[in-house]
């Protein structure tokens, strides 16, 4: 079945759909190349799964701290992309600029670095026990054959995943180490699963 393509100039909130109810809230952040005058962002359902979907730019993001930008969108899991606001339907426009992920959680995406685990205190509730950001250290970085982890949580299972977003490698975690010596010289990023199915992304360099 094809699915309904809307512009997001329409807002989810107009969309009176009695099955998003329930979903829960997630806040997504992102911090824009110094250059862009305006920041976008845009989200499609993953789960749960629906006959709609939002077109580009989307909706203008709100400016948090240092840089930082954020809005929120309810979901399951989603594809969220964030954008400079100057999509133009079906023509070539090398101003329009974007970046994209899949999520379940919360995001915290910086357009030098990808998706990171440690943002900035200010875009925090500190003072809410609930709002806790788990942090993830990876050393060395760049990394030659072994990535090194460490955090307050325990982690069971990773994946390893290319610039390109393919799935390279995934096996349970065990220890504090990840050979990544078979791999070539590049970017990649390790998502890091715990017990309650909750995931964390880091980011490396392969030498």
């Amino acid at each position: 079945m094809k699915k309904l393509i809307l512009f997001s100039l329409i807002t989810f909130g107009q969309l009176a759909f009695g099955q998003f109810e329930n979903l829960p809230q997630k806040t997504v952040y992102f911090k824009p190349p110094e250059n862009w005058t305006n920041v976008c962002s845009y989200m499609n359902f993953i789960d749960p799964v629906v006959d709609i979907d939002f077109f580009p730019p989307g909706n203008q993001m709100t400016y948090g701290c240092e840089g930082w930008y954020k809005t929120t969108y309810v979901f399951n899991k989603a594809y969220i992309e964030f954008n400079n606001c100057n999509y133009i339907g079906g023509s070539p426009n090398t101003n329009y600029l974007y970046y994209s992920l899949e999520t379940e959680n919360n995001v915290f995406y910086d357009y030098s670095t990808g998706p990171i685990s440690n943002p900035p205190s200010c875009l925090l509730a500190v003072n809410d026990p609930t709002k806790k950001i788990t942090v993830v250290k990876i050393f060395p970085n760049p990394v030659q054959d072994y990535v090194n982890i460490e955090s307050d949580k325990n982690f069971v299972a990773y994946e390893i995943i290319d610039e390109s977003g393919k799935l390279i490698l995934s096996k349970d975690f065990k220890g504090s180490k990840i050979n990544i010596s078979n791999l070539k010289t590049g970017v990649y990023f390790i998502k890091l699963k715990s017990l309650s199915n909750e995931t964390n992304i880091v980011k490396f360099i392969k030498k």
